[in-house]
């Protein structure tokens, strides 16, 4: 049965081909062109091209392409080329079960993808002859160079940017080497917007000059290379739109309808120095209810000066990472290579807070099966110390959210265990994985992890920062030298 669309034809047609004598297509194993019975003994076509999607990972380093599954099929079998002309081979007739393959991204490429549907022997099912080609470029639209000095507020007020790039992968480069201020909240819209140096290894610096100085979106938003100053600031640093610019998914819970907004492209904040940061890293606006999909801090060194008269220190139980109030949270949350440090006059109560939905409204709303929180080779210090270290209503102790916390040094955080308040006081969670960490407390004790972090590694050694308290965290505490953990950055 060739060119079937998945096994999913007309009655008229499968009346002839099987030769049944049916009286309706009630009978048959067909209902609205979704076939009920077995797949067996078929002729399979490859994967439809328009169902081909590719994603990039949040820090861009990779990308998955995915396909509608063959209906029938076992295997599938990929080639990926790079280059106009197919010249560098990515992967060449590798075998894959599911229907995707996360490969390496290199920005400004092509790339050309062959996915050819293979015999399923046990089914019965004959594989296609003919493979389903997609191309695709990682470029990206530069849309300008930022003048050296400019203020960004004031730049995007005279150049908005174009209605025709909503929705579209564009990038606006900073002179690299130079300064710039940012003097009010930067509203991005429904725009996917990376900001970046124009020499890709240089750094550019913003200062924040008014108190509303930080980056509001509804999309994705990348961050690259800069150095920060957001000292005098009192609102968040990254917030999702209290304007949403794009429309809800109408969701009915507890008898109440609710908005959904779901922020599909990565937000990420990559080689980036924060200096006094005095509100929230990430605030979802109090806006019921936002959904970022991804949100990724890749080798930052984020220093918190968290003030009482900033947006986050005038609100009761408040954290860095701050869906609480509008109910919705981050799906992939991710900490990596990465320092955060207080020296503010607020202690925050909580590094993560999410709000009330979980996996049964997300799942079915937005196709959500699972959720993650990541923290990997970071250091924290004095971050939350007299608070709790997570809460996630909602997602918490669920089979699918999973708790991911390796090789972290945290020094005088959390009052009542980190480990223990990374799962929420959900004890024993099948879906936790930790290796490596230290949970020192200010007078020199450390945590017992028992019943939360059970992989029996972390450490329970002085690391012997350097000179925390100029920032400096370098460590010397030999196994966690020898284990190479904390903030990479920081290791000799």
């Amino acid at each position: 049965m060739k060119k079937n669309h998945f096994l999913k034809a007309s009655c008229a047609f499968l009346l002839l081909s099987v030769g049944l004598l049916l009286a309706s297509c009630a009978q048959d194993g067909f209902d609205d062109e979704t076939f009920k019975g077995t797949y067996s003994g078929f002729d399979m076509d490859s994967p439809d091209a328009s169902t081909i999607t590719v994603k990039a990972s949040s820090d861009k380093q990779s990308q998955t392409i995915s396909w509608q599954p063959v209906e029938g099929a076992g295997t599938y079998t990929v080639s990926v080329y790079e280059g106009e002309n197919r010249e560098n081979v990515v992967v060449e007739n590798e075998k894959v079960k599911v229907s995707q393959i996360t490969i390496p991204r290199i920005d400004k490429t092509y790339y050309y993808v062959t996915i050819l549907t293979d015999d399923n022997v046990p089914e019965g099912n004959t594989g296609s002859t003919t493979p389903t080609e997609y191309s695709w470029s990682t470029f990206t639209i530069e849309v300008a160079t930022i003048p050296a000095g400019s203020d960004l507020y004031e730049w995007f007020d005279k150049n908005p940017i174009p209605v025709s790039y909503e929705a579209t992968d564009i990038t606006y480069r900073l002179e690299a080497g130079q300064e710039y201020t940012m003097s009010n909240l930067l509203k991005l819209g429904n725009n996917i917007v990376t900001f970046r140096p124009t020499d890709d290894e240089g750094r550019v610096s913003i200062k924040y000059t008014g108190d509303r100085a930080g980056f509001e979106t509804s999309s994705g938003l990348t961050l690259r290379n800069i150095d920060f100053d957001c000292a005098g600031s009192a609102a968040a640093f990254i917030a999702m739109s209290k304007e949403p610019a794009i429309a809800p998914i109408i969701v009915n819970a507890w008898d109440t309808d609710w908005n959904f907004y779901c922020a599909t492209e990565p937000i990420s904040v990559i080689n980036c120095n924060i200096e006094n940061l005095e509100s929230y890293f990430f605030y979802d606006n109090k806006v019921q209810c936002w959904f970022p999909t991804s949100v990724l801090v890749d080798n930052c060194l984020v220093h918190l000066t968290t003030s009482k008269t900033s947006d986050m220190g005038q609100t009761s139980n408040s954290g860095y990472f701050w869906t609480n109030k509008g109910s919705g949270y981050i799906r992939d949350l991710t900490v990596r290579n990465s320092t955060f440090y207080n020296t503010g006059e607020v202690d925050a109560k909580y590094f993560v807070q999410y709000g009330g939905f979980g996996w049964s409204q997300t799942n079915e709303s937005l196709g959500w099966v699972d959720n993650t929180i990541t923290y990997e080779n970071s250091t924290f210090y004095h971050v939350c110390s007299s608070g709790q270290w997570g809460n996630y209503n909602g997602t918490a102790g669920k089979s699918t959210s999973f708790w991911n916390m390796k090789n972290c040094i945290f020094y005088d955080c959390s009052s009542s265990g980190v480990a223990r308040r990374f799962l929420a006081g959900k004890q024993n969670q099948a879906t936790a994985t930790f290796e490596n960490n230290t949970y020192m407390k200010k007078d020199g004790s450390f945590d017992d992890p028992t019943n939360y972090d059970n992989s029996g590694t972390d450490i329970k050694e002085d690391p012997q920062f350097a000179n925390p308290e100029s920032g400096d965290f370098h460590i010397s505490g030999p196994t966690q030298v020898s284990l190479r953990t904390g903030d990479p950055r920081w290791l000799p």
